[in-house]
């Protein structure tokens, strides 16, 4: 009897180990840093420098926006127990985005940069509702038209999420207001500091202040339905 509860508990034991090893900012802390979290939203800023592997890890099966702050070269992810399981992500370019609806189950993966170049980019897995999920999918190129004007352009909506690319006037401020019943996350993508990640409880508002003659660039994530019951 006794040897059977201490094969149990090692079991449990070695179950609750694996499930931390797949976490990725544990398996691979240099290239997965947790940037921001709550109830609606998870940002992982990832990592990958020029020629370089990241050991397997996992990552939830929810739906996701990356968001990439770099030009990049093609990425390999290596899948466990996939029909085709390399799957190679074609370059990238800074400023650009691409959404990705819910998949049946979790990922399991290595990655691999064989480019001369790093990638750096943001994941962020939204935790809200989704009644539309499969719809919440496409690339979104960045933006090459005249900026002197500035630009407030609606690049994506769905029952979900809505997002907004917002380019201020040269040297002028961008203030921003969350909707009375929709928190936002906001990404710098120019002006400030690339890569950052703002959050704006409903009804908050933020001022952007610019660098002088600089232009502020954002992202604007809408969230338009609830955190899911977990």
């Amino acid at each position: 009897m006794r040897s059977r509860i201490l094969a149990a508990v090692a079991l449990v034991i070695g179950l609750a180990f694996i499930a931390v090893a797949q976490d990725p900012t544990k398996v691979a802390p240099d290239n997965y840093k947790l940037q921001f979290e709550n109830e609606w939203v998870k940002v992982l800023r990832v990592n990958y420098p020029a020629n370089s592997k990241v050991p397997i890890h996992d990552h939830s099966k929810g739906p996701a926006a990356y968001v990439y702050l770099v030009d990049s070269g093609p990425v390999r992810f290596v899948h466990e127990d996939w029909e085709h399981p390399v799957l190679t992500r074609p370059a990238t370019k800074a400023g650009s985005f691409r959404l990705s609806p819910t998949r049946s189950d979790n990922e399991t993966h290595m990655v691999e940069n064989n480019s001369p170049t790093r990638s750096d980019f943001l994941r962020i897995e939204l935790l809200t509702e989704a009644p539309d999920r499969q719809s919440l999918n496409g690339r979104f190129r960045p933006f090459d038209g005249d900026r002197s004007n500035g630009l407030n352009k609606k690049e994506f909506e769905n029952s979900q999420l809505r997002v907004t690319r917002l380019i201020s006037k040269p040297g002028s401020p961008l203030e921003l207001s969350a909707h009375a019943n929709e928190p936002s996350l906001v990404v710098v993508l120019g002006g400030l500091v690339v890569g950052d990640t703002v959050w704006l409880a409903p009804d908050r508002l933020k001022t952007f202040t610019a660098h002088a003659g600089s232009q502020i660039e954002l992202l604007r994530f809408d969230f338009k339905t609830k955190p899911q019951k977990k």
